[in-house]
């Protein structure tokens, strides 16, 4: 006998993989509505970061110091730019309201501890808002043994809660962010589609339900290691009700009022080694 659409609804949120555009609405306090305006539009920058830390002998394309950041931050504002969250996107593409005239989408890939001590702060002390996009397996392993160093440690589930305020959490694999022997959630060379399915579909669940066991709102965006994707990453990642998903291609995104348009967003990854003024010249729309 076939299921009703409640049931399968419910079994669905069971796992903690089902997030429709409209579940992402009602999970920020929300309500539907019509269109809000003739905006067809919008160019969306999206800054990606990793590691946070003073010591500059750790500078590199992944690790950034605090005081390079505070100005980044500080560009962005006096330069009229806004910080947006995933369900603003999807307010946006669902026709339910307007992006600011300059949007900003912020990320921090990893759930590095040195996000919690360096870029927290200086983000709620501007008022602004990100995305922290965790790798479950180490999330998991730090809530576990309780180490916190801002060289080598992940954030437990703990802190992640104490960040919500700023950091909204994303699905960064649990225990796929690897090159080898596969590169990220690619499918392998030889990997029959029915096992990579399984594997796919078991580690997204494994960082869900590892979140939302913890009470923590159920990601709806999935970003991918290492930016490695496929057009069966993306169909098997539509499936489980993902509405977003991040890659590491270097370009601004054009939103529209198709839901679509959120797959596969570019970014620009954020290094040290190149200041403010060129960092932003290079990235942002019009910036000189």
């Amino acid at each position: 006998m076939k299921k009703t659409l409640l049931q399968m609804v419910l079994t669905c949120l069971t796992l903690g993989c089902i997030f429709t555009a409209n579940q992402a609405v009602l999970e920020h306090g929300l309500e539907a509505a019509e269109p809000v305006s003739a905006q067809t539009s919008v160019t969306l920058p999206v800054i990606m970061y990793h590691s946070i830390l003073k010591d500059t002998a750790q500078a590199g394309d992944y690790t950034l110091s605090p005081d390079d950041l505070a100005a980044d931050l500080d560009y962005l504002q006096a330069h009229g730019y806004q910080t947006v969250t995933i369900a603003d996107l999807v307010q946006y593409t669902d026709g339910l309201a307007d992006l600011p005239e300059k949007p900003v989408l912020l990320t921090f890939d990893d759930g590095h501890y040195n996000n919690y001590l360096y870029a927290y702060p200086l983000l709620q002390a501007r008022g602004m808002q990100a995305v922290l996009s965790v790798i479950g397996e180490q999330t998991a392993r730090f809530t576990e043994n309780g180490q916190e160093n801002p060289y080598w440690s992940y954030l437990s589930l703990e802190r992640l809660g104490q960040m919500q305020d700023v950091f909204t959490l994303q699905n960064h694999s649990f225990a796929l962010h690897t090159t080898e022997p596969r590169r990220g959630c690619v499918r392998m060379r030889g990997e029959s589609l029915e096992d990579y399915r399984t594997l796919l579909t078991q580690d997204t669940e494994q960082t869900q339900r590892l979140l939302t066991d913890a009470g923590l709102p159920a990601p709806v965006c999935y970003t991918y290691p290492f930016g490695f994707y496929s057009s069966e990453s993306e169909e098997l990642l539509r499936s489980l009700g993902f509405v977003c998903t991040m890659t590491c291609e270097e370009r601004l995104n054009t939103l529209t009022r198709d839901p679509d348009c959120l797959y596969r967003l570019g970014r620009f990854n954020r290094p040290s080694g190149v200041s403010t003024d060129e960092f932003f010249a290079r990235v942002l729309p019009g910036a000189a």
